[in-house]
């Protein structure tokens, strides 16, 4: 186990400044060569987990400090709500289309002559899959920030996912709210560009309120807490 490359990726993934990474590699190798001397093995003198203890170590010294990364968060949340949308888009628009009812549908006599696959689901099952395909949107994008901010070994990854468990909600109903705003505008038109652009403003709603929530869970997690005077004898 090489464990000075094991601290020095880990203080990167942090985000320890490039000068005090350094300096913190050249005593450790320092302290470790001293161990070796003294027949202690690089495992025992930094524990079995090396990740860990580059971590506290870095924390001991105040250079562990969360950085915003408001648009990698909020992309990892769209990214991670996609497939829950798309599926949920599909159960309410999909299911009666065409290519479904020639699936799943019985003919229908539009002329005298011709006929029409058509399948109506029912109410039920449509709401259902809706729910589900939201119910998937939202564990997605909680996951997927989630994996985000693991891997950055951020110290607001609890902080951020605990407000986004209570708020992606209501992020969610704003950029509902802003899509229909502005397919208003458009009279609701349905021509290709104006469906992009509902999309593209229902991405960059959802994404400004994900920046919001990441933005004060690192204020909220940088904010000095209360200073207590102990009584002196």
């Amino acid at each position: 186990m090489d464990v000075g490359r094991t601290c020095k990726r880990t203080w990167r993934r942090l985000g320890v400044p490039r000068r005090e990474a350094a300096e913190m590699l050249a005593e450790l190798d320092a302290d470790l060569a001293a161990a070796a001397e003294g027949g202690v093995a690089p495992e025992d003198y930094v524990g079995a987990d090396p990740r860990a203890f580059a971590i506290e170590w870095a924390e001991a010294r105040g250079l562990v400090r969360p950085r915003l990364r408001l648009l990698s968060t909020s992309a990892a949340a769209l990214v991670g709500a996609l497939p829950g949308a798309g599926f949920a888009l599909f159960a309410a628009y999909g299911l009666s289309s065409q290519a479904i009812g020639d699936v799943f549908g019985t003919p229908v006599r539009v002329g005298e002559n011709a006929y029409q696959n058509y399948f109506e689901p029912p109410a039920w099952l449509i709401l259902g899959l809706y729910a589900l395909g939201a119910l998937f949107a939202y564990a997605g994008a909680l996951a997927s920030v989630s994996a985000v901010l693991r891997w950055w070994l951020d110290p607001a990854r609890a902080r951020t996912q605990r407000l986004l468990a209570a708020t992606l909600p209501l992020g969610t109903l704003s950029a509902i709210g802003a899509t229909i705003l502005f397919a208003w505008t458009q009279n609701f038109g349905t021509t290709p560009s104006v469906v992009l652009a509902d999309a593209f403003v229902a991405g960059f709603a959802f994404i400004l309120f994900v920046g919001g929530i990441r933005l004060a869970a690192v204020r909220r997690r940088v904010e000095p807490g209360p200073v207590t005077l102990l009584p002196t004898t």
